[in-house]
């Protein structure tokens, strides 16, 4: 027995009663509008080996003590708070626990499991070896871990470590791993030509991030002489393929441009594009879409529907974001800009899937955030481009 409810605007709590369907093997709430907290009989159903819920709102509570047999356990973005407890680690496959209140330090892990994403929490003291070897895709981004990633304990397996740590170095706790530990120079623009090649488009030359490709699942990648780079994490759950390689997509269409909307990079959870060493002030960020996956050409694609949120240095400035509707199309290119301001020498863009839009289109795990190209300019310098655009402010 199975259970999905996703994407709806439903009132009130999770049911109780749900914690007695007892033949219950798949459990799917995903940005149902229900609130939490998630009754405590759900985690105690014998049978149940998957359980995914994810943005759900509610009061805070704390996994239980109980032992958590999964294949699969996703609890993302639903206040989860407390510490990590050592019966977590006994989930076989996927461990998502992203973006909550996680505290305190991560207990030791003796299962070897394919995905641990413990993104956007507050964890803090060292990540011991035993869990990155047992770890082969592990995201410990956006955390409070006291010391430096070793980072010689990553060359086996896929870690992002961006934003782990907190230093008196800002530019080293953005770029774990790296020899970059100052600002040779300072910066006033950076543009990246997401999926692709290194291209020019009027007057301006969009570097290409096309060389991060590999099938990793949680990954932080920049460019070296260059001042941006971007961190992304997640996996598309339910398409048979520990091993993806679809994180970036090419256009084989004639009805879009050749150039800067041929390619674009895709993520099944959240992705972060970000410059550094930038001299602080106000900038104009443009985020370039088009829709080159689920094209109209096949008809299917039609009521494929992708849609996730937009913040720009931590604040939310699109909410179920669906460019292809502004675009009135696939094969269509859709810019947005926004005001912003820099004031520590970064910027950062991301994009999250809040558990919204469509799944299964054209096939199981086909859906997340895409986008073309980011182009990001010093108020009024010489990047200004041709066109009129009515500024949203951040």
């Amino acid at each position: 027995m199975c259970s999905r409810v996703s994407d709806n605007n439903l009132n009130g709590t999770v049911p109780e009663f749900i914690g007695k369907w007892n033949q219950l093997r798949k459990l799917e709430l995903y940005a149902t509008g229900l609130q939490g907290p998630i009754p405590p009989a759900i985690f105690h159903l014998e049978k149940l080996s998957d359980l995914r819920i994810a943005d759900m709102p509610g009061p805070e509570f704390q996994l239980p003590k109980k032992p958590i047999e999964r294949k699969y356990l996703v609890l993302r973005n639903i206040n989860l708070t407390g510490t990590i407890p050592e019966n977590a680690w006994k989930v076989e496959k996927t461990l998502d626990l992203t973006f909550n209140k996680l505290v305190g330090e991560i207990p030791p892990n003796t299962i070897r499991r394919q995905f641990t994403f413990l993104s956007g929490n507050k964890l803090t003291g060292t990540v011991q070896d035993s869990f990155l070897q047992n770890s082969p895709n592990l995201d410990v981004s956006y955390n409070n871990f006291s010391r430096a990633p070793r980072c010689n304990s990553s060359n086996e397996n896929n870690i992002n470590w961006f934003r782990s740590s907190s230093s008196n170095n800002k530019l080293s706790d953005l770029l774990p791993c790296s020899e970059i530990s100052r600002c040779p120079k300072y910066y006033r623009s950076f543009h990246i030509n997401c999926g692709g090649q290194d291209v020019k488009n009027r007057r301006i030359w969009y570097e290409g991030d096309k060389g991060s490709e590999s099938n990793a699942a949680a990954r932080s990648y920049y460019r070296l002489r260059s001042n941006r780079g971007f961190s992304s994490t997640g996996d598309f759950m339910d398409d048979d393929n520990f091993y993806n390689d679809k994180y970036t997509l090419q256009s084989n269409s004639n009805l879009i441009d050749s150039g800067l909307y041929a390619t674009a990079r895709k993520t099944p959870l959240s992705i972060t594009y970000y410059g550094y060493c930038l001299e602080n002030g106000n900038y104009t960020v443009r985020l370039h879409f088009a829709e080159i996956e689920f094209t109209y050409e096949k008809l299917y694609n039609k009521v494929a529907r992708r849609v996730f949120d937009i913040y720009i240095q931590g604040i939310q400035v699109q909410k179920v974001f669906n460019f292809t509707e502004e675009a009135k199309g696939s094969n269509r290119n859709f810019t947005i800009p926004f005001n912003t301001t820099v004031t520590d020498r970064t910027l950062e863009i991301r994009l999250y899937w809040a558990g919204k839009g469509t799944t299964v289109i054209p096939i199981r795990g086909n859906y997340g955030p895409i986008i073309s190209a980011i182009s990001v300019c010093y108020m009024f310098f010489f990047c200004l481009s041709f066109e009129t655009y009515r500024l949203q402010g951040v």
